[in-house]
């Protein structure tokens, strides 16, 4: 997506956060801006790592995309979006901001939405300063934090940026934009609280959204506990560290993945340690792989949490604890470019001896 045939840029709505679970509070907000300012897509974009819950459990990502894409799936102006996955680390607004620029060739006209209860706190982000240069910030209301309040903030913090209250103003294009939306008081806290109570949840959430979290059993107080002992105690027992990533390795070789990149994350991401990048020469071809993987490395203990993507077989995201890999069919692996995305950490190559480390030399 970019500008239209007219050179007008798209104008795209981003509303991101942690979505877990998203809500009806997430998709009427998301609505109203759209409606309001009159954009072209919304896109709801869960945070992969969110900075302020890096000691916290957190449901793994690829539940709360998957429950992102069933509540915007029949809504054509809404978007479910995986960005925050491409990027290593916590998930910080500015650099999926400048990611979201890079991607599309500076052909979109973001608008970055938030509450007023973040957007009180924005001085406390990374690189704040940046934000109405990359995106137009649309503030909408959200307990206990008023408009006015964050107004007053945001003017003292951006004093020679236009702040308006409503609509956008065609003239001065105000970069921070006030709208008084509806306020459905809707908490994801909320809602784990009541699922794991066994509460009910419905017309809190799209029924859809509802069916996962129950097929699932996400939420429920043993699956607390164990995202909380997964925190304390790190990955089940079984294979574990770089010793997973050599079993998984041999498997992709084993089953004819192609151009194998392993990248050790230790010192950069706190989700894994390792990711392992792949290809394969069909989405068949990607389909079976990831199945094989997964059934094989089972019977070694090591255990796929997660995975996604297997029905389409285009990019398969398979989480191993430890060690994430992701599978591509070879066209979409260089739209991408996860490599150039963690070019900064450090590759391994296969030896006798294991994965090791790859000289200086070897990278020329």
């Amino acid at each position: 997506m970019g500008t239209d045939k007219s050179g007008v840029k798209k104008k795209i709505g981003l509303l991101g956060g942690t979505l877990d679970p998203i809500h009806y509070g997430h998709l009427r907000a998301g609505e109203e801006v759209y409606e309001t300012l009159g954009l072209d897509e919304v896109w709801f974009v869960p945070a992969f790592q969110p900075p302020h819950k890096l000691n916290k459990p957190l449901t793994p990502f690829l539940h709360r995309l998957k429950m992102a894409e069933l509540a915007t799936d029949a809504i054509d102006h809404f978007k479910a979006k995986d960005l925050e996955a491409k990027r290593p680390g916590a998930s910080y607004s500015v650099d999926l901001l400048r990611q979201i620029h890079s991607l599309y060739d500076n052909t979109l006209e973001l608008y970055f939405i938030l509450g007023t209860d973040a957007a009180i706190e924005i001085d406390s982000w990374k690189q704040w300063q940046e934000l109405p240069s990359l995106a137009s910030l649309v503030i909408i209301k959200r307990a206990p934090v008023s408009l006015e309040d964050v107004g007053r903030h945001l003017q003292n913090l951006y004093p020679h940026i236009h702040i308006s209250h409503g609509e956008t103003d065609s003239e001065n294009r105000a970069k921070v934009i006030l709208l008084d939306t509806t306020a459905l008081e809707i908490s994801s806290t909320d809602i784990r609280k009541r699922i794991g109570q066994q509460k009910s949840v419905r017309f809190l959430l799209p029924e859809t959204v509802r069916k996962y979290i129950m097929e699932n059993k996400l939420y429920l107080e043993d699956f607390e506990k164990q995202m909380e002992q997964r925190e304390a105690t790190g990955p089940m027992e079984g294979i574990e560290g770089i010793s997973a990533a050599e079993h998984i390795y041999n498997q992709i070789h084993d089953n004819k993945g192609e151009k194998i990149v392993v990248l050790d994350m230790r010192s950069t991401s706190p989700v894994a340690d390792f990711f392992i990048i792949a290809q394969g020469r069909s989405t068949r071809h990607v389909q079976g792989m990831a199945n094989r993987m997964k059934r094989e490395l089972s019977r070694k203990k090591i255990k796929c949490r997660n995975i996604e993507g297997e029905e389409e077989g285009k990019w398969v995201l398979m989480d191993f604890d430890d060690v994430v890999v992701h599978l591509f069919y070879e066209p979409i692996r260089a739209f991408y470019d996860l490599e150039g995305l963690w070019n900064e950490a450090p590759r391994l190559i296969m030896t006798t001896q294991g994965l090791k480390q790859e000289k200086e030399d070897d990278q020329k």
